[in-house]
């Protein structure tokens, strides 16, 4: 079941912020610390998480139970019409291939608005939690996956954390 919700600003996408780091706390519980990704995109971690560089930005826990990525990368026909629609048909044949050609066991959990689109799945002993959000950035349509893989059972907090950090 889809539940489609109506605009929500993302704050992933915060540009050219000149505090990099800035550490900022929200509503709930959590502190927060912002961090450039691909030298343009803001994104907003739990301070507890520890960010380190590989082939794309990532962050886990101490205890290496949570582990995230985020990658950005550059949609091929130029700038994109960003709305569910579009999220619906980049994603969800491959949501549909994690379950049937990859074993996943998906939540009822799929979220599609014209911002995002995410979707969760137990995958051995791990929950996978994804987001994918999208922008038209200087004539690109610049699409940013955000997955985070805890080794522990499905949270409804997890997967709205997740949109917090977007």
């Amino acid at each position: 079941m889809a539940i489609i919700k109506k605009n929500k600003t993302m704050g992933i996408f915060s540009m050219f912020n000149k505090n990099k780091n800035k550490e900022t706390s929200t509503n709930s519980e959590t502190n927060f610390k912002e961090h450039l990704i691909d030298n343009f995109f803001i994104v907003k971690l739990p301070i507890d998480w520890i960010p380190y560089k590989s082939d794309r930005f990532r962050a886990k826990t101490k205890n290496g139970k949570l582990q995230m990525s985020i990658i950005n990368y550059a949609n091929q026909t130029g700038e994109i019409e960003v709305n569910s629609d579009f999220f619906k048909e980049l994603k969800i044949d491959l949501y549909a291939k994690f379950v049937t050609e990859g074993g996943y066991e998906p939540y009822d959990d799929l979220i599609v608005t014209n911002d995002f689109i995410s979707k969760s799945f137990k995958v051995d002993d791990e929950t996978q939690y994804y987001l994918t959000t999208a922008r038209n950035v200087n004539g690109r349509g610049i699409i940013t996956e955000i997955i985070i893989r805890e080794f522990d059972d499905y949270s409804t907090n997890m997967t709205s954390l997740l949109q917090e950090i977007s």
